[in-house]
């Protein structure tokens, strides 16, 4: 153990039923829970002052983080790599009263993250918060989806600042966990940057390129540590946005535009689609690309898709700047755009 408790100090254990676990988490043990795919959280209510995170970080990339949002007030900690068990303080000199914690996984498959418990006055109280949620939502995409670069503030509309590495992402404003606060939906953002469709195209693993179809059943599901499948009775989703086409021009753009090769790439898109309709029978899917500049026959590919599935389950949706708003990641600002009219999508057409 790497750290110490100090005096007039308690320590909360992860499967003390005090905390509300959302995303694709692996619960194998109980006691030490592991937070994998971004936008994936953990709630938890206290009184007292202080509040501090007791977790592993198992890390594939150096510069590394977590956020923590006490009170909605967000802090980011950059984490070690030395992956050992390491507390971090989440806020003190609070006072003392009733407060909330969320603790968030920020990022991809940068890392996992192995949580143990929270450290707290002696005689607070912690409680679960059990918050009820109106819906559940789950997005497959990239990079956008993760939130990448999101804040990289007054770079809308241009390319990404130079040597960022990873230290601009966070997920918590990606348009999927924006719209999942605006829906009051319990969310999944299975999503990790550069991914692609197709194994060998894309840019996720650069040395082994690894696609959405190796990972979209995948609980821990990166390929430079064991792989696990998910239980997809766990959780069932209501709506399912789907954003992927836009790493699938690597590593040869043209290729897409061959009837051969767009007739193949339909086709596995096809086969994911049904898959996940037969994992959520009941659910509505939502098939879209981004803002993030792309060339216009990758839409023109996902509505094909639409019409030859023909289900009044399955709809494609773009957005007012589709493709065109900016060549680098989208900033916060453009992700709540798109948050906000997917929004009024699934209020106004689909009903939710």
């Amino acid at each position: 153990m790497a750290y110490t408790i100090e005096k007039g100090k308690k320590f909360i254990p992860a499967d003390s039923g005090c905390f509300q676990y959302i995303g694709r988490i692996d619960s194998d043990d109980p006691k030490r829970p592991v937070m994998i795919w971004p936008g994936s959280y953990i709630d938890v209510d206290f009184t007292g002052t202080y509040a501090a995170v007791v977790l592993k970080n198992i890390n594939f990339q150096e510069d590394t983080h977590f956020a923590v949002i006490v009170d909605g007030v967000m802090k980011k900690i950059f984490l070690p790599t030395d992956r050992q068990d390491n507390l971090y303080v989440a806020a003190e000199g609070l006072e003392d009263k009733q407060h909330t914690l969320r603790i968030l996984k920020t990022l991809a498959a940068h890392n996992y993250l192995e949580f143990t418990g929270i450290v707290v006055d002696e005689n607070a109280s912690v409680t679960n918060p059990d918050h009820k949620y109106d819906m559940k939502l789950e997005v497959y995409g990239d990079s956008v989806s993760a939130g990448e670069v999101t804040e990289a503030l007054y770079y809308e509309g241009q390319c990404d600042p130079a040597d960022h590495r990873n230290k601009l992402d966070n997920s918590h404003f990606s348009y999927a966990l924006s719209l999942a606060r605006k829906l009051n939906a319990e969310v999944h953002d299975t999503a990790q940057g550069g991914i692609a469709l197709l194994d060998g195209t894309g840019y996720f693993c650069s040395d082994q390129l690894t696609g959405m179809e190796s990972c979209w059943d995948k609980l821990e599901y990166t390929p430079y540590a064991d792989r696990k499948q998910w239980d997809f009775s766990k959780w069932i989703a209501d709506a399912v946005i789907i954003a992927i086409g836009q790493n699938d021009a690597n590593p040869e753009p043209e290729r897409i535009r061959t009837p051969e090769y767009r007739r193949m790439w339909k086709d596995h898109y096809i086969k994911f689609l049904r898959g996940l309709m037969e994992k959520y029978p009941e659910a509505k899917f939502v098939l879209i690309l981004t803002v993030l500049g792309h060339d216009r026959t990758w839409d023109d590919a996902l509505e094909e898709i639409t019409q030859e599935v023909n289900s009044d389950r399955v709809s494609h949706f773009m957005f007012r700047r589709n493709g065109n708003a900016t060549n680098g990641h989208p900033r916060a600002t453009e992700q709540e755009e798109m948050a906000g009219e997917l929004y009024n999508y699934f209020k106004g057409t689909l009903g939710f």
